[in-house]
This record gives structure tokens, sequence and C-alpha cells, in this order.
């Protein structure tokens, strides 16, 4: 009984303050009257295969999570639809050390430039649109970066280096995908 109390007290508190419990409805899609979305196929713009799938599955997963919109296997189906273009996903050496301050070199010249970290990009399109009206409710574009540590092992040709390097690179990009789509639910639900 103590705990029930203490709590509606500190509910009370939160709204008088300006902040609420958000439980499972949100403004935005009640206002449209969205019960149900459909995730379209993210389309891939960018040189990177299959970042795509990344993308789709944070989309699919972040929004199932809410439980404020039911998610839909077929456009027919549903109320909206979200589209998501992947528009760049890269990754460049961020920096730079030579072949002699990683190990002695025994063969090959020592002052050859080797990556010791990269920066990834990854930005992404949204657009939300009513399939009732057919009108654009939102959209939004979003970019974001990280940096990861480069494998620098000096050894003979073949080695494990550049696979290591695109393991890394292949996290990085998850990781920032559900960064990308948590920001973007959060742009499309603060809208009202």
């Amino acid at each position: 009984m103590r705990s029930c109390i203490l709590f509606l007290i500190f509910c009370v508190f939160l709204t008088g303050c300006g902040y609420t419990l958000r439980g499972n409805t949100r403004v935005f899609f009640d206002q449209n009257e969205i019960r149900t979305l459909y995730v379209a196929p993210v389309r891939n713009d960018s040189f990177k295969a299959g970042v795509e799938i990344m993308v789709y599955n944070a989309i699919r997963k972040r929004i199932a999570q809410g439980g404020y919109v039911r998610i839909v296997d077929a456009r027919s189906l549903a109320d909206g639809e979200i589209r998501a273009t992947v528009l760049d996903a890269t990754y460049s050496p961020a920096g730079i050390t030579t072949a002699d301050q990683i190990a002695p070199v025994q063969t090959g010249p020592s002052n050859v430039q080797i990556a010791s970290a990269y920066n990834v990009n990854l930005n992404i399109s949204f657009e939300m649109e009513s399939l009732k009206t057919k009108k654009t409710l939102w959209r939004d574009s979003i970019l974001r970066q990280k940096s990861f540590s480069a494998s620098t092992y000096l050894g003979p040709l073949g080695t494990t280096s550049g696979l290591i390097n695109e393991s890394d690179f292949e996290r990085t990009l998850g990781e920032l995908s559900s960064s990308i789509v948590m920001d973007a639910e959060e742009s499309m639900n603060s809208i009202f």
C-alpha cells in the first residue's frame, strides 16, 4: 500500500513538471489514425551491400518494441507506411601511423602508412506516409558517425587485418543503425 502511494505521488510530481510516463500510445500516430504500419524494404543508395537489411530490421524492431502501432507485412493491411533510404555507409581512415611504429619491419619499407582508426559514416533518410490520405506526415534525414580502432597486425600478405576491419565496420554499422532508428522514432513522435 505504501509503495503504491509513493508511486502515485511520483507520477503526480512528474506530470506537474511537464513530464509524463509514456505508455503505449503516441500522439503522432493517434492524430493521424495510424494503428497499423508497413515498413517498406529499405532502399540502398550506398556502395555497402547488406546495410539496408540492418536498417530494415532495426526499424521493425524499434517500432514493434513501442507497442503503440502494429507492424504488418502487407502494404494493403496498413494505415501508414514508413520508407527509408541509406544514402551513405562508408568508412575512412581517421588516424594514420607508419609500419615502423607498430612493429620492427623485417622486410619492405618502414614508412608505409597504416590506418590506426577508422571513422564510419551512416546517413539515412526517412519518410512516413498515411496510406489513407496519401499525405507525407513526416520526413527526416539523420547522419551519424562513429570510430573504431583498426587492426594493425603486420604480417605477410593474406593476413586477416582486412577481414577484422571489415568485421568491425559491420558491427559499427549495426550500432549506428539502431541509434539512428531510435533518433528517427523520437523525431517522429516529437512532432506533436
